[in-house]
């Protein structure tokens, strides 16, 4: 009902992805569901999805409600989430801003549902720079370099080391939790790594991804083959300014036009996020947006 009718899944996928998401509100009124959200995550990071109302209980203050209890379920992570472009102006007023360094893997994924997303416009063109970004190429590195898929004891410090963690029982839970591990070696030397946790259905959220600066040219390498295992899963990635043109070269990864991170009422960095209530010349004039906005601002 709060798609527009559209079938998201079969009953027993949604009930495994419900069931695989640390994280879930239920909105009931008397016993009759009307709304709920979810979100996969690990200690540091966590990514919202399936947020729905029934329609005729929107407008009422209750979808605010909903993602305001998962915020606040979710607090002390790196919180992300993508969504239509008819609620954007939703998240703005709840504290989320639209960042500019999202990308979705979309090699191993359905393409009907990536041509069904480039038409509603979750997507920028392929390449896209914001102002002030540009293209930086990278040595490839050759070396000595293996990979492998999981990781053991004597891993530990050194995956630590690499990722600059304070606490090895989290990063044991975050190590155990990953549902792809991929390790990236110099001979004997550990020099990086990716994880990806998912909902074990559909979801994927890649986490904790880096290599050492002098190995900057294995980092694309390392990613293809953690995303490739992946295989089937929607991955979203949320990269920083040293790697976004690495996805942003590539003709596996497309740029989210509408994807957000929650940061409250702090400032934050503009070379990394978009100005609240920024809109790109198609949006603008949206009856869509534009109705939206009202409906929940005033």
């Amino acid at each position: 009902m709060a798609f527009g009718g559209r079938k998201i899944d079969d009953v027993e996928s949604v009930k495994k992805a419900f069931l695989n998401s640390q994280y879930k509100i239920y909105a009931f009124d008397d016993d009759k569901l009307i709304g709920f959200a979810r979100a996969i995550s690990n200690n540091e990071y966590a990514i919202i999805y399936n947020v729905a109302l029934n329609p005729n209980y929107q407008g009422k203050g209750i979808g605010k409600e909903i993602i305001n209890r998962l915020v606040s379920s979710l607090k002390g992570k790196e919180i992300y989430t993508f969504t239509h472009p008819r609620t954007i102006s939703l998240y703005e007023h709840l504290g989320f801003v639209r960042t500019k360094m999202a990308f979705k893997y979309i090699d191993a994924i359905d393409k009907d549902r990536i041509y069904n997303q480039e038409k509603v416009g979750f997507f920028l063109p392929d390449g896209y720079l914001f102002f002030g970004e540009k293209n930086n190429d990278i040595d490839l590195v050759q070396n000595n370099i293996f990979y492998k898929e999981n990781y053991d004891e004597t891993d530990i410090e050194a995956i630590n080391t690499l990722l600059n963690k304070n606490d090895l029982s989290k990063l044991r839970e975050d190590l155990k939790r990953a549902d792809f591990i991929e390790l990236a070696y110099d001979n004997e030397k550990l020099i990086g790594v990716a994880l990806i946790i998912t909902d074990s259905v559909k979801e994927a959220l890649l986490v904790d991804a880096k290599v050492y600066d002098e190995y900057k040219g294995i980092y694309l390498t390392l990613i293809n083959k953690i995303v490739k295992r992946a295989k089937g899963y929607d991955i979203f990635i949320h990269s920083n300014l040293e790697d976004y043109n690495i996805y942003n070269n590539s003709r596996d990864y497309k740029r989210y036009k509408t994807a957000f991170k929650y940061v409250g009422d702090t400032s934050y960095d503009e070379r990394l996020y978009l100005p609240r209530d920024y809109r790109y010349i198609d949006e603008l004039g949206s009856e869509v947006i534009n109705y939206y906005k009202g409906k929940i601002l005033n």
